[in-house]
């Protein structure tokens, strides 16, 4: 059977499309502004490892605790390792971040709404959160791989700025040069001074050698060095052995519950046991 279409059809087809589109529009509209009336609160993270010399310290230069299992409020706080030494933390909004070794951060933002139990339940990020960093050298990994599409993430690096939206990234500086490698997912750098930007989709990396001198080169999979693959997968473990407490009726930071894998129970003892009759 043949059916045919006038010209009025495609019409009223179009001006439908237009309309859905438009109403589209104003419901992602009137969202965002209904999350922005509400209160946002500081959000939580907790140390899910560390290893050799760690400094945590907040704006006004005193000393934070930060060993293993510490659970911090990364809001204002800034993060510095020693020579060989690692740092991997995780955070309310389900991000984790990973610094290798003479790596420098400072989180000059982190803020989320509050959730409840309904809303964790969800494969991504369970509230809306605001993050924003501070990088100034070393070598940086972010894992974003459940965040929220309404989340913000930005990472001030030297001569410009960077943000990831979901997916995983890797920030390095030698030198007066900066690579920046999408892992997972895509990126987009935004050059200081002007509205210049470049994304960065994986697997890409972008070498910035000044702010008039910048390159994107596509990576062959498992072309980057071990040691940076290393860091991104611990960084991506990190993301998935912590589970945040509902905080709505509190209206307190998330609390932490790291999750132990199955296999840790099905380990033989460390030594033998006896019970006395």
């Amino acid at each position: 059977m043949c059916v045919i279409l006038d010209s009025s059809f495609f019409c009223h087809f179009f001006r439908l499309t237009l309309f859905i589109l438009h109403l589209f529009t104003i419901l992602v509209f009137l969202s965002k502004s209904a999350l922005h009336a509400e209160t946002m609160i500081s959000g939580s993270a907790i140390i899910t490892s560390s290893s050799g010399e760690v400094e945590l310290s907040n704006h006004e230069g005193k000393y934070v605790k930060g060993k293993l299992h510490t659970v911090l409020v990364p809001d204002g706080l800034n993060f510095r390792t020693g020579a060989k030494s690692r740092l991997f933390m995780t955070l309310s909004n389900g991000v984790a971040i990973g610094l290798d070794s003479e790596t420098f951060l400072q989180c000059t933002e982190y803020k989320q709404l509050p959730f409840d139990l309904e809303e964790q339940s969800h494969r991504i990020e369970a509230s809306v959160s605001r993050l924003y960093l501070k990088y100034e050298k070393g070598l940086l990994a972010i894992a974003g791989n459940y965040l929220s599409p309404l989340s913000e993430i930005k990472i001030i690096v030297p001569d410009g700025e960077l943000r990831l939206y979901k997916g995983s990234c890797l920030v390095k500086r030698v030198a007066t040069e900066l690579q920046i490698t999408a892992i997972e997912g895509t990126l987009t750098y935004y050059h200081a001074g002007n509205n210049n930007r470049k994304y960065i989709t994986a697997p890409e990396s972008l070498r910035i050698i000044s702010a008039k001198e910048t390159a994107i080169v596509n990576l062959p999979a498992n072309s980057l060095d071990s040691k940076l693959l290393s860091l991104s997968k611990a960084t991506h473990n990190a993301s998935r052995r912590v589970q945040f407490k509902p905080n709505k009726k509190s209206g307190l930071a998330p609390e932490p519950v790291l999750i132990v894998r199955p296999e840790y129970f099905e380990q033989t003892t460390v030594r033998p046991y006896k019970f006395k009759n």
